[in-house]
């Protein structure tokens, strides 16, 4: 970036830092001759030969041509997946630059089409099954799972929802949200969801913006051997959606939960509209940018961004990192733990154009014992599982070894993501896990709606990275003046347009917050906010964000959101929070809070800051830690020193660098130094 603000400078300096650390991981898994040739690229490069007469020696003469040759790769990719589309595009691509090029222009078409176009084929076989914490599941075949779409769509359609109306949910990781959504897109409603762990307030803060007409809630839900009422939290969120004109309630006793508002129904009666044939419903035809979803994403100021994505982008790209990269196809049974608050809940059902089998999962990952994941992996045979480094990391430190405990020979690829793991861990899973299962790391990110780097079948893999940059993505690490760096950790950014990355913010006709986010400092490159190392032979390792945004257990919240939850508590002046990424304060929500005259940071207060943050942000953002500190750091012109602090708590800079931007409050850079474990700066 071409700032010169001593936040950047800091930035520099710890990824120059983190080169000390940049060590490469052994190789825990290389391809067999069998791997090369059954792998899905293999296949797409013989009908690249077949059918365009284009020969690739290798995996990155193919990368290359996808990223350089823009049209004709994303061209084949609608052709490799045989796209139904209601009218032909006119024009593969066209403009230039991320917000003025358009994609498959003249083409109409419908997400949710694509996505159940196996019903009729596979209409017996499983295309979702449903665990819970009690051990129960249900099995949805292709079948059923088609009747309920288009019985719920045909209810919004009578509700009066239609092209371009937002739907919003409130749900945890059940069936019903998967019908939902897959619902909203045939009847080209734009969908937009989060977990019930949300409180009212974050929930409010993401739906208000989008407006939205139908509210599908939860008034309770279980976790961890709990149950969790939220009837209050879904009164304050009505009240909060003055727009809403329906409220669907997955219970049938939960009539009376509302007294006034939105016309209130159960999710049984809508469920049992009655239903057209297959023949006779119509998924309802799109522009091929028309929005399909909303999610939400944080800077470190300001309410969370509405990141828009269109149906042919999102289409496009999660089916290209499913097949290419996870090697999902027909038939692969996938389990990933996620939430409907986060994209991978999203791509993970756009699995369903490729005729997989989804498993979706609403309970804790821990409950009732360290196992209960692993046990639904091999109950539903799991060829292709995702879990946060920080899933995994427990069963290290707990000494869980699952092969032992599980079947899991059906498991071909263990993928971790949403926060960044060393290696030491990646090699503990090769050992644990049956040697054919590869251990991904894929990363990538809510705004382009899937990865930039993961897994690549031809290739060995190296603990702790990801295998090579994704098919079409134009990922480089940079230094601040935007010059290439190999083998050395830079800022990400991507150099090309591709149709998965976000049509627009909501709300921002013009683009201007799109582009001052992400576009404004690299001369119209995407810039993710990540460091990445990037390999001469194309392996990548990803070091963590390089701002200050929060990302754990794969959602992101910005720093606002903490200070807005605590802002009306009179024991609380001021707080700052981070979440270091490397040293001895690795992967710890730490909460630094300065308390009114006379007031002690006793077990009670500590309870009382912990159960604010779980109620208006959510339980997975309450701090592993929280300490008195005499002062809040900030820069002379106002500004929360969040990542000088985090890079301090990391180890990746030195205490004087620290308080060079503190010189006007040498004792507020002593003490956080001193908490560091490094010497005082040197006083000038």
């Amino acid at each position: 970036m071409v700032t010169t603000d001593t936040d950047s400078e800091l930035g520099s300096v710890a990824a120059e830092a983190a080169l000390a650390g940049a060590g490469r991981g052994r190789v825990i898994w290389t391809p067999t001759a069998a791997d090369r040739q059954q792998s899905t690229l293999t296949m797409f490069m013989t009908w690249l030969k077949q059918s365009r007469n284009l020969s690739f020696e290798g995996y990155d003469e193919l990368w290359r041509w996808s990223t350089t040759d823009q049209a004709e790769f994303w061209e084949a990719i609608w052709h490799y997946f045989a796209v139904e589309a209601d009218a032909p595009y006119n024009s593969v691509m066209e403009g230039a630059g991320f917000q003025n090029t358009q994609w498959f222009t003249g083409a109409r078409l419908n997400f949710a089409r694509m996505v159940m176009r196996h019903e009729k084929r596979l209409a017996d076989h499983v295309a979702i099954s449903a665990f819970h914490e009690d051990g129960s599941h249900a099995r949805w075949t292709w079948s059923e799972l088609g009747t309920a779409v288009r019985r719920v769509a045909t209810g919004f359609r009578a509700m009066g929802i239609g092209p371009g109306d937002r739907v919003a949910a409130y749900l945890p990781n059940v069936v019903e949200a998967a019908i939902g959504f897959i619902a909203a897109a045939a009847v080209g409603a734009v969908w937009s969801s989060c977990s019930p762990e949300f409180g009212a307030g974050a929930a409010t803060d993401r739906f208000a913006q989008i407006e939205p007409k139908l509210l599908i809630a939860t008034s309770r839900y279980d976790y961890a051997g709990r149950l969790h009422d939220r009837s209050e939290s879904v009164r304050e969120l009505v009240k909060g959606l003055p727009t809403l004109e329906h409220l669907v309630l997955l219970q049938d006793d939960a009539q009376n939960l509302i007294d006034h508002g939105p016309l209130l129904r159960s999710w049984s009666s809508l469920a049992a509209t009655p239903e057209p044939t297959y023949d006779d419903f119509t998924f309802e035809p799109v522009p091929s940018d028309h929005p399909l979803w909303v999610v939400y994403t944080s800077g470190t100021s300001g309410a969370p961004k509405a990141i828009v994505h269109t149906h042919v982008g999102a289409l496009l790209g999660a089916m290209k990192d499913l097949t290419f990269h996870l090697e999902a196809r027909e038939g692969s049974v996938l389990l990933f733990y996620a939430t409907p608050s986060w994209i991978v809940w999203n791509t993970v059902l756009t699995s369903l154009a490729l005729g997989t089998h989804v498993v979706l999962y609403d309970g804790s990952p821990f409950h009732p014992d360290l196992g209960s994941l692993w046990s639904i992996a091999e109950r539903a045979g799991a060829t292709i599982m995702g879990v946060s480094p920080g899933f995994a990391g427990r069963m290290k430190d707990r000494g869980y070894n699952p092969a032992a405990q599980h079947d899991l020979q059906r498991l071909e690829a263990l993928i971790l993501s949403g926060a960044v793991a060393e290696a030491p861990l990646y090699e503990w899973l090769a050992d644990v896990l049956p040697p054919h299962c590869r251990i991904l790391s894929q990363a990538g990110s809510t705004e382009v709606c899937g990865g930039y780097a993961g897994g690549v079948r031809l290739l060995p893999i190296h603990a702790g990275e990801s295998t090579a940059r994704m098919l079409g993505m134009d990922v480089d690490s940079v230094d601040p003046e935007g010059r290439s760096l190999r083998g050395r950790a830079g800022e990400l950014v991507i150099s090309t347009p591709f149709p998965n990355a976000p049509r627009c913010l909501w709300k921002d006709p013009d683009g201007t917050r799109l582009a001052a986010s992400y576009l404004s400092h690299f001369g119209g490159r995407w810039q993710q906010g990540d460091m990445i190392i990037i390999h001469s032979d194309g392996g990548c390792r990803i070091l963590g964000r390089s701002d200050a945004t929060i990302n754990r257990h794969g959602v992101r919240m910005g720093t606002s959101e903490f200070y807005r939850a605590l802002e009306d508590d009179p024991a609380i002046t001021d707080a700052i929070t981070v979440f270091p990424q490397a040293g001895r304060y690795r992967d710890r929500l730490m909460l630094f809070v300065t308390l009114t005259d006379g007031r002690a940071l006793d077990e009670d207060l500590l309870a009382t800051i912990a159960a604010r943050i779980s109620a208006r942000l959510s339980p997975r953002h309450v701090p592993d830690d929280i300490f008195d500190a005499p002062a809040i750091p900030y820069t002379s012109n106002g500004k929360r020193m969040e990542v000088p602090l985090r890079h301090l708590l990391e180890g990746q800079i030195h205490a004087q660098l620290f308080g060079a931007s503190l010189q006007h409050d040498r004792a507020t850079a002593d003490w956080y130094t001193a908490f560091a474990g490094e010497p005082a700066p040197d006083s000038e």
